[in-house]
C-alpha cells in the first residue's frame, strides 16, 4: 500500500517541506488521514525525517517508481 519511498521518485513532492506537509495534512481522497491532528507537530516531524531517511535504500521487490523525479 503507497508510494515507494526508497527511489527518487515521489507524487507529491520528496523535499522535506512537502513530505511535512503531505504526512500534516494528509491526502483524503486518495485514502491517506491528515497525521497532524492524531500526532501533533513535533511526532509529524519525526515521521517525516524517517521517511526522508529511507530514500536511497536498496530494497526487494520494490513498487515502480511513480510520481516525478525529486532531486
Amino acid at each position: 500500500v503507497g508510494p515507494n519511498l526508497t527511489d527518487a521518485y515521489w507524487l507529491n513532492g520528496g523535499s522535506p517541506e512537502a513530505v511535512l506537509h503531505s504526512i500534516s495534512n494528509g491526502f483524503p481522497d486518495k485514502g491517506m488521514p491528515a497525521w497532524k491532528p492524531v500526532l501533533g507537530p513535533e511526532k509529524v516531524r519525526l515521521a517525516a525525517a524517517y521517511v526522508l531517511s529511507l530514500r536511497g535504500r536498496t530494497v526487494q521487490n520494490a513498487k515502480a517508481p511513480q510520481g516525478n523525479m525529486e532531486p
